[in-house]
């Protein structure tokens, strides 16, 4: 199977550009109704509700979030209650996104953004707690030491399918998915990590205490690029749209404005620019999401 997810780009050009040192590392294509890296994130949570004896998962994010998504996919196989806890007020038309996560059997449970707000603090999730027990709760994103500690895993199959190439490229939300490939790299390679917010500042730490959460010293190096966030989490401007229309129609890889295609256009850009040689081979590694494509209207539906 792992020679399936390896996807090496030719050089007809995107834009102008040709993107023939970049291979991609397609998560998108690793099977369920989920497919990504949130699939890894959760799979150490799954062990942590199995040794505590609990059934029931509960979780949190917004009306597209793929990590809702995956959660209530892999709750539906693994026969387990999952609960979202999902922002904003419910609404008569929902998203696509809901509409799967509530056929799966997920409980949606709509809050306030100001309740919404609470999600990490220790009062509010006790409530939590107290309401959907006996349950694990599991922040958003998976977010958490066993979701770095799942996605080592990717770690093996970057290995796998490309063990020379040195330089590994990827989106960054939290920070999560970055901090458990380096710690499962070690050291020898470059992760560069394209954050998809806008200011957001405390990334880098909250990556340095994952690592420590893995319990990993020997780590691969790492930084976090900020500059290519399009506007802000989940906009896209006409750069990004003109990007992704067209790296789809030369290489017939999807992608999803959120995260992979951000990703893949700061790429774009620093082959532009020179600062980074056409030459290095680079592994970039498609996170999946690609659910999200049906909330923007300029996408062909997932």
């Amino acid at each position: 199977m792992n020679s399936n997810l390896l996807n090496p780009l030719d050089n007809m050009p995107v834009c102008d550009v040709a993107m023939g040192n970049v291979s991609l590392l397609r998560l998108d294509r690793t099977g369920g109704p989920a497919p990504g890296n949130k699939a890894f994130k959760l799979r150490e949570n799954l062990a942590q509700a199995q040794r505590l004896g609990v059934s029931r998962l509960v979780s949190f994010g917004g009306a597209w979030s793929n990590h809702l998504h995956a959660l209530a996919a892999v709750g539906r196989d693994e026969g387990l209650e999952t609960v979202g806890i999902v922002r904003g007020e419910a609404v008569l038309n929902e998203s696509a996104m809901l509409r799967d996560a509530r056929s799966w059997g997920m409980q949606l449970v709509h809050v306030s953004r100001a309740e919404y707000q609470q999600r990490n603090e220790c009062e509010y999730l006790q409530q939590i707690k107290d309401r959907f027990a006996p349950c694990l709760v599991i922040p958003e994103g998976g977010a958490n030491a066993e979701g770095a500690r799942g996605c080592m895993v990717i770690a093996g199959l970057v290995k796998d399918v490309a063990p020379q190439t040195g330089r590994i490229v990827l989106s960054v939300g939290t920070g999560t998915t970055l901090a458990g490939i380096a710690a499962g790299l070690g050291s020898g390679y470059e992760v560069v990590g394209i954050s998809a917010l806008k200011g957001a500042g405390d990334l880098e730490r909250r990556v340095t205490q994952a690592l420590v959460d893995c319990g990993k010293t020997d780590v691969a190096q790492w930084r976090i690029l900020h500059d290519y966030h399009c506007g802000g989490f989940a906009r896209s401007n006409t750069a990004l749209r003109d990007f992704m229309l067209e790296f789809e129609n030369v290489h017939g890889v999807p992608l999803e404005p959120v995260y992979t295609g951000k990703m893949l256009f700061a790429l774009h850009q620093l082959l532009q620019c020179g600062e980074w040689d056409c030459t290095t081979p680079v592994l970039a590694i498609h996170t999946g999401g690609l659910q999200g494509r049906r909330g923007y209207s300029w996408l062909s539906s997932a």
